[in-house]
């Protein structure tokens, strides 16, 4: 009976997997047959439910000191990440999927610690409080490392300049306009980094991306707008103007420019918090790319709150495609 569980586990886990690889494919718009093992969403899936299968497997061979109950937890915990994944698929609101991110990690990390401690432990017991503590703890571990790798990220400005690396275009995402016809403080910054990369020769071109809200200009025309007057001719201007996500600008790039027009590499240009996500976005759609901070000051608190965002954005990325 208890061997039964544990392979009901296996063939939940496993069909949890290949939901998630696949729902990871489909939200970029790609296939499985363009699977690719090197992409980080992929290895954290790869590495999580190599582990699980290999603790249920350990626990199939100790499976007379296991504790009944203590395996029936595990299944219906199982059970509860496969239905997370399915309702994902319902939700319409971001900040709902960001929740079910959290929900659906820390689940299969419950799963993973429960695993173990039962292949540990002498009395094949499962300790739901200090599994728990241990769970968040890892979860909160994990966060923390990817929250300093989005603050202290570095870009690729110096590589660039020191190996006068010429790429295809170079790419503005789009960011808030005032009055209606205004760029911010950080969209000004992103077209002025963009104008200083086409100066020094480093892009043939630019490419702005954005669309806008009812009554007032899209992001990537008021970069237009300000590019000219800055002396760009409108044919080293690219325009997109109808996106709302930096997903959906990663498409733009990758269905209408990249693979079309045969592109060798494009430089990302935005704020250093975001670079990492686009810079894996980008990645795992299969665009070689560098990446280029703009000079947007942010105070401390208002760096640490952007990160803090960047790291659930990532992470919703890494394990579902989203972001």
């Amino acid at each position: 009976m208890k061997s039964i569980i544990l392979i009901c586990i296996f063939f939940v886990e496993g069909l949890t997997a290949f939901i998630l690889t696949n729902l990871r494919y489909t939200n970029q718009s790609l296939t499985l047959g363009e699977f690719d093992i090197l992409k980080t969403g992929n290895i954290i899936t790869i590495l999580l439910f190599g582990i699980i299968f290999l603790l249920i497997f350990l626990n199939i061979f100790n499976s007379s000191k296991l504790s009944l109950l203590s395996l029936v937890i595990i299944l219906i915990c199982s059970v509860g990440g496969l239905l997370t994944l399915i309702f994902f698929n319902l939700l319409q609101f971001k900040d709902e999927k960001v929740f079910y991110v959290i929900i659906f990690s820390v689940i299969n990390l419950f799963i993973l610690t429960g695993l173990l401690q039962l292949y540990l432990s002498k009395s094949g017991r499962l300790q739901i409080i200090r599994n728990l503590f241990l769970t968040v703890f890892i979860f909160l571990l994990s966060a923390s490392a990817l929250f300093l790798s989005v603050y202290f990220y570095q870009d690729d400005y110096n590589l660039i300049s020191e190996k006068k690396i010429d790429s295809d275009a170079g790419i503005i995402f789009g960011a808030a306009v005032w009055g209606g016809n205004r760029p911010s403080p950080v969209l000004r910054e992103r077209i002025n980094k963009g104008y200083e990369m086409w100066q020094k020769q480093f892009v043939k071109k630019l490419v702005l991306t954005g669309g806008g809200s009812p009554n007032e200009m899209t992001e990537a025309d008021v970069a237009k707008n300000e590019l000219i007057k800055y002396g760009m001719k409108e044919n080293s201007l690219i325009i997109e103007n109808s996106s709302n996500s930096t997903i959906e600008q990663i498409f733009f790039l990758r269905d209408k420019l990249y693979r079309r027009q045969k592109w060798n590499s494009v430089v990302l240009i935005s704020d250093n918090f975001h670079l990492l996500r686009v810079k894996e976005i980008a990645d795992f759609n299969g665009i070689k790319n560098y990446t280029v901070s703009t000079d947007t000051p942010l105070s401390a608190e208002g760096k640490l709150v952007y990160c803090i965002k960047e790291v659930f954005a990532i992470l919703s990325f890494w394990m579902f495609g989203i972001g």
